[in-house]
């Protein structure tokens, strides 16, 4: 189970089925789209504009009016 502590997103891959997340500690948290509805419902071209916000605390989907945090994500998938 990953920690919270000075994790941060330092980057991300969009695929077909799942958002690939980098920490900044090297490890790699693959996310399926089915994370949340409006990820798996979602066209590539609208995921593949996001931002990395708060230092790397989460993911913003401007496209989809979507944000997804680190701390969320570690919880649910952890």
């Amino acid at each position: 189970m990953h920690t919270l502590d000075n994790e941060k997103i330092a980057s991300v891959g969009i695929g077909h089925k799942y958002i690939f997340v980098e920490l900044s500690d090297g490890k790699i948290i693959k996310i399926p789209l089915s994370y949340t509805k409006k990820l798996a419902h979602a066209k590539l071209v609208d995921l593949i504009d996001y931002k990395i916000i708060g230092n790397g605390i989460g993911i913003h989907f401007p496209k989809i009016d979507e944000d997804i945090s680190l701390r969320g994500i570690l919880r649910d998938l952890g």
